[in-house]
């Protein structure tokens, strides 16, 4: 597994992702770490595999992480997109509330956004724990 385990909290988590019960509010906050945690995840294993050290900038990590995802080919044109599509519209339901946001377009939002995440969260995770 090359250091990413597979803890207790990540299988109760992805559970929850996938059972579809719960806030809404809570699944885009889980489904969003998941993301970037898997990714984070994938990177370090890529570069650990490939023996490079791996430090990415506080503040940077996902990004610099994605980056080397997306040169070495760990990610395919679809999946990448999926990622790119998925983060704009978590922004808009986590920053959106404080822009106007009316209850039932915030909801609307998080269920987009669930619905985007959920699918990436699956594929990633078969990349992690293949």
């Amino acid at each position: 597994m090359n250091g990413v385990a597979k803890t207790q909290i990540y299988k109760d988590e992805f559970k929850f992702i996938l059972g579809g019960r719960g806030s809404g509010v809570r699944r885009v906050v889980v489904i969003s770490a998941f993301i970037e945690g898997q990714i984070l995840s994938l990177a370090k294993k890529y570069l650990k595999e490939h023996g490079v050290k791996y430090k990415p900038k506080p503040g940077q990590e996902y990004h610099q992480s994605l980056n080397i995802l997306e040169v070495n080919g760990e990610l395919s044109p679809d999946e990448l997109k999926e990622i790119r599509d998925f983060r704009p519209e978590r922004n808009k339901a986590i920053h959106n509330i404080f822009k106007g946001f009316n209850r039932k377009e915030w909801e609307r939002q998080n269920k987009q956004v669930i619905d985007l995440g959920r699918p990436i969260v699956e594929k990633l995770d078969k990349k992690l724990f293949p």
